[in-house]
């Protein structure tokens, strides 16, 4: 359950409140909604309008003269400066109040919206894990507002400990020589979940872990981690994993002979490699090589012809991967991984040194390393491999991971991580059913990787994988959250919030009708992900953000019918027991 810690701070006394503020949960952030579609939010915002400051006394500006930037901030100050807007307050520390900075503006192809979002800060230091989202229409009015905010009482701004300091801790923690490391160090205000509390801190990002680092585990360690070291004491906060895996226990056979199409290019003189350049998704072969002692010979060499013919492996990655691209350009309105039209880059024939196996070159895993897509294989009967990378299903939620790692960036650890992977399994079936009736939907994933016949997780019964599915047996993991324990759960916890959103998948109205659309489906969750998330946000912050992205995508439907899809969602959530 979430803890609750020091309430946010309130508004003068002077101002009636017709609700409690809500209590920051354990990642020290208070969480707040509003949405035009509501009636209690249309009448904040009716009310913020009339009390609209003009920008300048003798030349007022109106909204839609503005950038939208300019214009969503004056929204969220309007919002915070309102009596009818009790739950949200500008925080308030010792030495002054959060500032916010915006981290710009994006079209929202999916509403025809646009969405602004902002950091807060204190003394031009962010606060982690903070985010304003604000949605403006064509008028850059204010349609809605979502906000994680903290109150880092007692904190210290000014650092004690050298950033060249920081440095050498990560590179301690990382198995790298001191002086080694290339990433710039940057101050945050942090919320120490262990001692709950806040503190000053260096964030290190993507340091790679270090081969000798990750043999000593017990288990196959994470390729780069995020290093929180305390600005004040120089202590090590936190190591937060970057890179996900598909961990397994079990071996299985899986025999798929689908007929597939992809494109590949020709050089003109009879040869073609595996490149498709309208996708910009790209197949290379690994040779078996150990992806962690020869990571720098990454992604290996471009599968092509000849010789002949295409190795079966390399069919899956490619046609699986073009796949996902497709779907996140036409689904999703999302330009490959990065949204910048990058290159999809998928390896076969992959292999890890650190995991002992009974069959040479096995390797039953599968995973985003942060710049591409690293596939193994697991042994049938007579040694004969069949690869990771023929699973649609398990390359739509591993791919999945580098989108998330591109917009929210969830922390891979407790219940950010389980809901980071949540995110990739909700994809990863939302991807391998895409062009089905939800009627004729599996809601099984990795089917064959846990054994002949047998998944890997459900979505419909997690309790089937030792997962819980409700949020009163949540799994409660004491620090460390290393690898050995599976970072806290992250892959048992995670069926919590799958079953929520199965349950928001299967609503269905009196008449026993799906209220919803798969790609409708497919737009509440990403745009609650990739608008309403950050790095630190939990299941309840999950569904204020599927609840927003409802009330956004909706907005046009009758009262009546949108009201009916905001309750299918919120009773789904209930359901589940996340409030």
């Amino acid at each position: 359950m979430v803890k609750r810690i020091q309430p946010a701070p309130k508004k003068t006394a002077s101002k009636t409140r017709s609700r409690d503020v809500p209590p920051p949960q354990d990642n020290g952030l208070a969480g707040f909604s509003m949405d035009a579609s509501d009636q209690q939010g249309a009448k904040a915002m009716k009310s913020m309008a009339r009390s609209a400051m003009p920008m300048s006394r003798s030349a007022p500006v109106p909204f839609e003269k503005m950038d939208p930037a300019s214009a969503a901030l004056q929204h969220v100050e309007q919002a915070m400066a309102s009596r009818d807007v009790p739950g949200l307050n500008r925080p308030q520390i010792a030495t002054g109040a959060s500032e916010f900075k915006s981290l710009g503006a994006e079209p929202l192809p999916l509403t025809g919206t646009t969405i602004v979002k902002f950091r807060q800060t204190f003394h031009k230091v962010p606060v982690y894990g903070s985010l304003v989202s604000v949605e403006l229409d064509e008028h850059n009015q204010c349609l809605g507002i979502n906000s994680s905010l903290g109150t880092p009482h007692d904190v210290d701004h000014i650092a004690s400990v050298a950033p060249a300091d920081a440095m050498k801790v990560a590179a301690r923690e990382s198995g790298h020589p001191a002086g080694s490391l290339q990433q710039t160090p940057r101050l945050y205000y942090y919320f120490d979940t262990t001692h709950e509390r806040w503190t000053l801190a260096y964030i290190i990002e993507d340091v790679p872990t270090h081969e000798a680092q990750r043999a000593r585990s017990t288990r196959p360690d994470s390729l780069l981690k995020d290093f929180i070291v305390d600005a004040h004491s120089g202590k090590l906060i936190a190591a937060l994993p970057r890179t996900a895996t598909v961990s397994v226990q079990t071996r299985a056979l899986d025999q798929l002979k689908a007929q597939r199409r992809f494109t590949v290019e020709s050089d003109g003189n009879g040869g073609e490699t595996m490149h498709d350049a309208t996708l910009n998704v790209t197949t290379y072969d690994f040779g078996f090589r150990d992806t962690d002692k020869q990571a720098a010979q990454l992604p290996g060499k471009l599968v092509s012809l000849p010789p002949k013919p295409w190795h079966v492996e390399a069919i899956g990655a490619h046609a699986n991967g073009s796949t996902v691209a497709r779907y996140l350009r036409d689904v999703l309105k999302r330009h490959n991984i990065d949204n910048k039209g990058g290159e999809m880059v998928s390896s076969v024939n992959c292999c890890d040194g650190t995991e002992k196996t009974k069959v040479k070159n096995e390797w039953q895993n599968a995973y985003w390393n942060g710049e591409q897509m690293v596939y193994g294989q697991i042994a049938f009967p007579k040694q004969v491999f069949f690869s990771v990378a023929s699973m649609l299903d398990i390359v739509g939620h591993e791919m999945f991971h580098g989108v998330i790692e591109h917009t929210a960036r969830l922390e891979y650890r407790t219940q950010p991580g389980a809901l980071n992977e949540s995110y990739a399994d909700i994809f990863g079936v939302l991807i391998a059913n895409s062009g089905k009736p939800l009627k004729d939907w599996t809601w099984k994933i990795g089917m064959g990787f846990d054994g002949p016949g047998k998944p890997l997780r459900n979505l419909k019964d997690p309790t089937r994988h030792d997962q819980p599915k409700l949020m009163k047996d949540f799994i409660t993991s004491k620090p460390p959250y290393d690898v050995d324990n599976d970072w806290g759960g992250v892959h048992d916890n995670s069926g919590i919030h799958n079953f929520a959103a199965y349950k928001v998948m299967t609503s269905q109205d009196a008449r026993g009708r799906y209220l919803f659309k798969p790609d409708e489906l497919a737009a509440m969750f990403y745009i609650a992900l990739s608008v309403h998330l950050s790095r630190t946000s939990h299941f309840s912050d999950s569904r204020r953000g599927v609840v927003q992205a409802t009330r956004s995508l909706f907005r046009g439907k009758k009262p009546a019918q949108l009201q009916a899809r905001v309750a299918a969602v919120e009773a789904a959530f209930d359901a589940v027991g996340i409030d």
